[in-house]
């Protein structure tokens, strides 16, 4: 089909347009006299931009040199038939896609986002742990916990009477534990990847007897014995991964490994781990005939200092409410016989005298 069409022309030496005809055989070439010369551009030689009404066409070779085309439904059948030819840089060919297509493509990319934040990364963190030794969980374990040391006032009187207390418990892992008290009100404990475990004093004037502190330690241990701590930092680092290779922060992955390795003890475990220690905790409380009323009554002291109100949703760890429920349940079981154990008794008296 050929068409005769008025049309601007820029020689690229100077900023002032000639006015001219061209004869347009579309899908093929575009030719046009200037200067009382013939020029042929072939449609595989040029490359067609739309800029509102009106389509820019450039010679590939000379980018300087090109032609202007008003008239915006001639601009648009030409261009609809170098878009037939790919002659249509794909940049243009999506702008001209329009917002539903936007809309669908933001949708879908947030969508397959979000997927590999909760399954992908989730699998990459343990996969990543799986192929860590466990002197990776002994190094970053002690320098945090040297950096602890540095700015928290360690009981250590109450700290050999805590681990004396634990020394009376099976926890079922080879890895060497220790415990720690650190005197400060704040009520809470928290498990470092190298096998410390700490306990505020603040939550041990709270807990009342020896089940509700084997609760507390074998939920802690279970951290321990299943890398929760390292595998979340190999979830950080994964997802952190990700997005630097983005934004090509390569080195900004070893300083989000640096921030959380220096924070593990305010890490947040998800709720599929708390809800996994938990668990833990009772199969630790089983295998010592400890009455599974501990974890009951411990999680029950924990609520008037918890939860505050925070959604579910918005909280990594499981709501006391709903865990004083799960121990319940655990409770109503009754899969085990308990029996007193004198000796976790005694050391629980000795750790809650007054040093």
């Amino acid at each position: 089909m050929k068409l005769s069409i008025p049309a601007k022309y820029f020689d690229g030496k100077t900023s002032r347009p000639y006015l001219l005809d061209l004869e347009v055989f579309l899908g093929e070439q575009i030719s046009f006299y200037f200067e009382n010369k013939r020029a042929v551009w072939k449609f595989h030689e040029i490359k067609f931009e739309k800029i509102g009404d009106h389509l820019i066409i450039t010679r590939k070779d000379n980018l300087s040199e090109s032609l202007k085309i008003e008239d915006s439904e001639i601009a648009n059948n030409i261009y609809r038939s170098a878009k037939q030819s790919k002659n249509v840089s794909w940049y243009h060919t999506l702008l001209d896609l329009g917002p539903k297509f936007y809309l669908t493509a933001t949708v879908a990319t947030f969508t397959f986002i979000a997927c590999f934040y909760i399954f992908i990364i989730p699998w990459i963190g343990e996969k990543v742990t799986d192929l860590m030794p466990l002197s990776f969980d002994e190094e970053i374990g002690n320098t945090s916990f040297q950096r602890i040391r540095s700015f928290s006032d360690i009981d250590e009187k109450r700290s050999a009477k805590l681990q004396n207390f634990a020394d009376h418990i099976d926890f079922a892992t080879h890895r060497k534990l220790n415990f720690k008290v650190i005197a400060d009100k704040e009520i809470n404990a928290f498990a470092l990847p190298n096998g410390t475990i700490v306990v505020y004093t603040g939550l041990l004037s709270k807990i009342e007897n020896y089940e509700e502190l084997t609760a507390l330690l074998g939920h802690e241990v279970t951290h321990v014995k299943e890398r929760h701590s390292t595998k979340t930092l190999a979830r950080s680092l994964a997802g952190y991964l990700v997005v630097s290779v983005v934004v090509g922060d390569v080195n900004g992955v070893m300083t989000s490994l640096a921030d959380n390795a220096n924070q593990l003890n305010n890490l947040s475990f998800s709720r599929a781990f708390e809800s996994s220690s938990d668990l833990g905790s009772y199969e630790i409380l089983k295998r010592n005939k400890i009455d599974p009323n501990g974890m009951y009554q411990l999680f029950k002291t924990l609520k008037t200092s918890h939860d505050a109100g925070i959604p579910e949703l918005l909280s990594s760890h499981p709501l006391t409410e709903d865990r004083i429920k799960f121990s319940k349940s655990l409770l109503d079981k009754k899969e085990y016989t308990f029996e007193k154990n004198p000796e976790l008794e005694d050391a629980f008296k000795k750790l809650k005298e007054n040093p």
